[in-house]
């Protein structure tokens, strides 16, 4: 699974024309902190995964690692 195309899948709902990039910036991109909140609570049902309470990601890159630790 192309982890990174599923993100951007799921990115549209918040997000529409933004293409994440692995170095993309989740602030950069205007997601405010709620909008993290439901992207990452997305993420966790697309991917049957669940992030620690206290998940500090910035950047996409960060993102899809925490991603790979979870599914391994």
């Amino acid at each position: 699974m192309d982890i990174l195309a599923e993100l951007n899948k799921i990115v549209k709902d918040y997000r529409d024309g933004v293409e994440l990039k692995e170095d993309s910036n989740f602030v950069e991109l205007g997601f405010d902190s709620l909008d993290r909140v439901e992207l990452i609570m997305a993420v966790e049902e697309k991917f049957g995964i669940t992030f620690p309470d206290d998940l500090q990601v910035e950047t996409v890159a960060q993102l899809i690692d925490e991603i790979k630790k979870l599914q391994a």
